[in-house]
């Protein structure tokens, strides 16, 4: 039977009962008179604890507190005597015991000695276990007559009583059960414990329950944490027991999390390794497979106080940090780690390539809305990416996008978002568009000239309004993104032809930029980017690493082959010179004269294999003429080039003849023959 002895509150306090719920709960154990001394005084502390009584013993109490403690965690116990000590070995909750000091027991034996009689002289005094020499030697020091009798159990108190009556004991001094049984059987009693000791007890108890109630909090804030997580989490004692763990990992163990608490963890499932992790090595990750599942498990032993006190074991799903893998990098590319060009990557010495980066540089200072014009591979993109990255907004998302690629209703989806449920089809949750997305970043817009009437008026919104609207919304999303739009195509043109909004053709021409072609930029910069592409496919930093590299000759060969370009006017621009490059670098054996390839000190080209791999440079040359007679031909022209090349390379380092063999990749000897024949 079990009593709670908390305040029951009047209707006005009702808000405060309800409040008490977090207050420590405290269960005092005991029957007879032990047990209303610990009712009555534990209500008087019911505004600090709520308190429930017990009234049991031995193993009935053990039983009744296994069962409430099921039901409603239990923080202390107070108990008293040999069930008390019986209760603490056999539960796992702290015990507040009321113990017998020794004033309280003086006090005892005093006012039992009032009441002895002459045919019963004697005073008894019934102790848990063995009796006291301290007190026995008190007894013989003042003569009080004194019988004492140990008390192990409930079956011994019917022999303690009649121990005491054979001993002429006119008053007992004893736990509560003997006291009744005395009281019974014609002998006075008195509580061997008084009223300050169990107040003491009620106390001790009341700071363990803290203690406890404090750790229980801990440890449901814990497995609430863990809870969230989509790892599996366990942590184990320095025995390799399990002491929390959460339902991910349960599930991953095949059993409940009840279930699971106080199990070696190596018996439930031994690939995980826990005795590696006590064993106080370092943590790490390591594959292995548990059902039929393979994780990824990382183990960490867990030290306090300079101690090894357990370990920490978290399991995760491979798939789990593929995904996660993916997201971070698309994230990456996202936030920016996809630009990949700078404003000085924009390569060339020629007027129109300082044009460009410096009216880049200019335009990176500003927010206004830019426009590149420029025939497709004429570096539109780079010069994007470099205004953004030398910008305030470098740090933030630079977004792309081909509106020639897409049809209007995708790139409508894919530019503005749309919500859930807006057309058939439509992801469950809508969906984020670009311009969403580049928020306080950029947004790139490439052919924009390409871009549906419909779309144009809903763009020029967002750079009038600051604000997108997403298919199927009411509510415009305000947003701060800067956008730069580029086209090959002529827009004041399609204006007049109202093929382009006029409105959003001066909104989006704030500042205006003009990519040459390579023909219009000469030879110069061809001959520079040539460099720089091949460098970057053989995986060097640039054309001064590329010299110093065995494959040095490879460039003196490219430097031969745009020589034969001649007057190739490059309608596919930096994609065709790329193109090139990719060529040579196939075709590099194949181009040169047998025994003498790139990988010799002065690279030869074959002539009539030049055209079959290059046909852009037949212009010029007789193709009709006989065979023999045009490999003479091509022979003569390639030497009249060499020397040709010879000179044109020394005027520009201005005779400095180390640096010109840099450039040509060829030795001294070899320049010296060249300059004579030159």
């Amino acid at each position: 039977m079990s009593e709670t002895f908390g305040f029951d509150p009047p209707p006005e306090r009702a808000a405060l009962a309800a409040d008490s719920r977090h207050l420590p709960h405290i269960v005092t154990v005991g029957r007879h008179r032990i047990g209303r001394v610990l009712q009555r005084l534990s209500q008087l502390r019911s505004e600090h604890a709520r308190f429930t009584h017990i009234a049991a013993s031995f193993e009935d109490a053990v039983a009744q507190v296994h069962a409430l403690h099921r039901r409603e965690p239990i923080d202390a116990l107070v108990g008293a005597g040999a069930s008390g000590a019986w209760i603490r070995e056999r539960v796992d909750i702290p015990v507040g015991m009321v113990e017998v000091r020794g004033l309280d027991l003086l006090q005892a034996l005093r006012q039992a000695k009032l009441q002895v009689t002459e045919d019963a002289p004697n005073v008894g005094l019934v102790t848990f276990e063995a009796p006291s020499p301290v007190v026995a030697q008190f007894d013989a020091l003042f003569g009080l007559g004194l019988v004492q009798v140990g008390y192990l159990g409930p079956q011994d108190a019917a022999d303690c009583v009649l121990q005491l009556k054979a001993a002429r004991v006119g008053a007992v001094v004893a736990p509560g059960l003997v006291a009744d049984l005395a009281e019974q059987s014609g002998m006075a009693s008195v509580l061997l414990y008084s009223d300050s000791s169990v107040r003491q007890a009620l106390s001790d108890a009341m700071l363990l329950a803290r203690h406890r109630l404090a750790e229980r909090d801990r440890h449901q804030r814990l497995e609430t944490v863990l809870g969230q997580l989509q790892d599996g989490v366990v942590a184990v004692d320095e025995q390799g027991r399990i002491r929390a763990l959460n339902p991910r990992m349960a599930a991953l163990l095949g059993a409940s999390v009840p279930a699971l608490h106080g199990r070696l963890l190596d018996e439930v499932a031994p690939s995980l390794g826990a005795a590696q992790a006590l064993a106080g090595g370092e943590g790490g990750e390591e594959v292995v497979q548990l059902a039929m599942r393979t994780l990824v498990v990382r183990r960490a032993p867990i030290v306090e106080n300079g101690l090894l006190t357990g370990a920490l074991l978290v399991c995760r799903d491979p798939a789990v940090i593929q995904r996660a893998d993916r997201h971070l990098r698309a994230d990456q590319r996202q936030r920016g780690a996809g630009v990949r060009w700078r404003i000085e990557d924009y390569l060339g010495s020629s007027p129109a390539a300082q044009r460009v980066r410096a009216l880049a540089y200019q335009f990176s200072a500003s927010e206004a809305t830019v426009l590149i014009l420029g025939e497709s591979g004429t570096g539109k993109e780079l010069v994007a990416q470099g205004i953004h990255r030398a910008g305030r907004r470098a740090s933030q998302p630079f977004l792309a996008v081909n509106c020639a690629a897409l049809s209007e209703s995708l790139l409508e989806s894919e530019l503005f978002g749309y919500e859930d449920g807006a057309f058939t089809g439509a992801r469950r949750g809508g969906k984020t568009g670009l311009i969403e997305a580049a928020h306080t970043g950029t947004l790139f817009l490439d052919e924009i000239g390409d871009m549906p009437l419909a779309l144009q008026s809903r763009l020029l919104r967002v750079l009038q309004e600051r604000e997108v609207l997403r298919v199927g919304s009411t509510t415009p999303i305000p947003v701060d993104v800067r956008v730069i739009a580029a086209t090959h195509a002529d827009l004041a043109a399609q204006v007049e032809r109202q093929q382009f909004r006029r409105d959003l053709y001066y909104r989006l021409a704030v500042l205006r930029l003009a990519t040459p072609t390579l023909q219009a930029r000469g030879p110069a910069d061809v001959a520079e980017l040539a460099l720089a592409m091949l460098a970057r496919r053989l995986g060097l930093p640039g054309a001064k690493a590329l010299a110093a590299s065995p494959q040095a000759p490879l460039a003196g060969l490219l430097d031969a082959v745009l020589v034969h370009a001649g007057e190739h006017r490059w309608p596919g621009n930096v994609r065709e010179l790329d193109n090139w490059v990719e060529r040579l670098v196939a075709c590099q054996d194949y181009l040169c004269v047998a025994g003498d390839g790139p990988a010799g000190r002065s690279p030869a080209l074959d002539a009539a294999r030049l055209l079959e791999i290059f046909p852009e440079c037949s212009a010029g040359i007789a193709l009709a003429a006989p065979v023999a007679a045009r490999k003479s031909r091509l022979r003569d022209a390639g030497r009249q080039a060499e020397r040709e090349r010879v000179r044109e390379v020394l005027e520009r380092v201005n005779g400095d003849q180390g640096l010109a063999c840099e450039l040509l990749g060829i030795s001294r000897a070899t320049l010296w023959r060249r300059m004579k024949k030159a």
